[in-house]
């Protein structure tokens, strides 16, 4: 009975249903990394609306919450502005 446990544990749920377990951790990001990613995207375009970035941020694997501690950061340090457009959409551009 023992070495029926031991066999159990050797394999993962993943295994056990098919999948491929990640062999590679994704490494935790920082704040000005993230900070300088949204600035360079920012300063490539001009400008850019604040769905734009958000869809931009999805495929990079950002969260909501990084890009926005980045806006942040970067208003405050006065290397980006906010504004609204004609229609009353979020714009950041570059300085």
């Amino acid at each position: 009975m023992a070495k029926r446990k031991e066999e159990r544990k050797k394999g993962s749920l993943l295994e056990f249903l098919g999948g491929e377990e990640r062999s590679e951790k994704q490494e935790p990001r920082t704040g000005s990394d993230v900070a300088e990613a949204v600035y360079g995207l920012i300063s490539g375009r001009g400008s850019i609306t604040k769905e734009e970035l958000f869809e931009w941020g999805k495929v990079k694997g950002y969260t909501t919450a990084d890009i926005m501690r980045a806006i942040d950061a970067l208003v405050k340090s006065g290397r980006i502005k906010r504004r609204l457009d004609d229609e009353g959409k979020l714009i950041y551009s570059a300085r």
